[in-house]
């Protein structure tokens, strides 16, 4: 790339680099300082903001490879240069607007700064369908945590292994003691699986086939590399199938099984050589493994502790009850705890009901970041299949070219 000398230089390497980096990814690319770069070009923000929404939506053209394409997110760190940063959230929401499905997440770190000075904004971008996750730290846009933060450079994260905690569940005849021991069991072989795997990739980005990946990790090094185990339908599994209740008897069983996990992922990763960490964020696998399961066990034995056709992933909280819960109240006990003990990440999801106006997800966004250390606000935008409208609420048909087509 040419030496970066003006801001079109700066937007026109940003796109080409951000799209060639999603050919080389899966799920998501996570790219570090955005504000840094752009304080140097702070004398004319409204030129920031035109030129950045542009590069995201250059950004969006790259083609995918698989059925849902990698998110690439940019991480923007409060309480550094405001005016840079409102610059950004105001080009990213210009994008928003103008593309019906983003490729492009920002990830929200206010750690060291609060989130009610950009609230107004960012709750607009959330109503119009941006893809943004809150935290205080490194995570990613589907609540994958960075492991070796100390690490300044590439860092990758595999993560394509999901367990079936329901399916073991039901294999171990609602004995608790034994369901844990099949945890156990079946993790060791996944991870010895996951590390060859590790190994398999390393090798051919030695050889070439990922050359942007290659040059940045020194042939991905033993200490840039974490492998990610995701728990499935752990709520299912213990307050479901094995019977307990959703009181302090069954939270104990939770975090036994947890600690199991993490437990059994330390030892083998230490065996091994590699760093193996647990976590609970989002997957395709959670459909897969419920439509499974419901062949085997018969529908209404699944359906009876599923909601909706899935099960679940992560927790869940709702943005019109967030307003009255505090820190001590028992579902966000629950959240930080678990948080706390995941060091894999997990993913909280805000969920915000498509009649809540952009003042009630301003209040929401407000008090979920008081309340826990990381959520993603989630709302369901319908969008004109024909022109891609998604401005107004539309209902049967499109206000603006009468399409029947409505995406949710």
């Amino acid at each position: 790339m040419p030496p970066i000398k003006t801001l079109d230089d700066l937007t026109t390497s940003l796109s080409l680099l951000t799209s060639l980096l999603l050919k080389e990814v899966s799920q998501e690319v996570i790219i570090d300082g955005l504000v840094t770069v752009l304080q140097k070009f702070s004398k004319n923000l409204s030129e920031v903001e035109e030129k950045i929404a542009n590069a995201f939506a250059i950004t969006s053209t790259a083609p995918k490879y698989n059925e849902n394409s990698a998110l690439a997110s940019f991480r923007i760190q409060l309480g550094s240069d405001s005016k840079v940063i409102g610059a950004i959230l105001a080009g990213y929401k210009k994008y928003i607007k103008s593309t019906p499905l983003p490729q492009v997440g920002l990830i929200i770190d206010y750690e060291k700064g609060r989130v009610t000075e950009f609230s107004e904004v960012l709750s607009e971008i959330i109503a119009l369908g941006g893809r943004i996750i809150f935290s205080k730290g490194h995570v990613s846009n589907h609540g994958i945590l960075r492991g070796d933060t100390k690490n300044t450079g590439t860092s990758i994260n595999l993560q394509a292994l999901s367990i079936n905690l329901p399916r073991l569940a039901f294999e171990s005849n609602k004995d608790e003691t034994y369901f844990r021991a099949r945890l156990a069991i079946l993790m060791k072989p996944a991870l010895a699986a996951m590390s060859l795997r590790k190994k398999d990739i390393s090798d051919l980005t030695r050889r070439g086939l990922n050359p942007i990946l290659a040059s940045n990790t020194q042939y991905m090094q033993k200490g840039s590399v974490t492998l990610v185990v995701n728990l499935i339908g752990l709520k299912e599994a213990v307050l479901g199938i094995l019977g307990y209740e959703n009181n302090k008897a069954g939270n104990e069983i939770i975090t036994k099984v947890l600690e199991t996990a993490i437990e059994v992922a330390a030892k083998k990763g230490k065996e091994m050589g590699d760093n193996v960490t647990i976590s609970m964020t989002e997957s395709d696998a959670s459909t897969r493994f419920s439509t499974l399961d419901g062949e085997k066990y018969g529908k209404m034995s699944i359906h009876q502790f599923v909601e909706g056709d899935a099960y679940s992933t992560g927790v869940t909280l709702n943005a019109p009850e967030i307003g009255g819960m505090t820190i001590k109240t028992e579902k966000i006990v629950e959240c930080n705890h678990i948080s706390k003990m995941l060091n894999g990440g997990l993913l909280i999801q805000l969920k915000i009901s498509n009649d809540m106006d952009t003042a009630g997800i301003k209040k929401a966004i407000e008090k979920a970041s008081e309340l826990v250390g990381s959520f993603r606000p989630i709302r369901k935008v319908s969008i004109c299949g024909n022109c891609g409208l998604k401005d107004e609420k539309i209902t049967d048909k499109c206000p603006t070219c009468k399409s029947p087509y409505i995406l949710a």
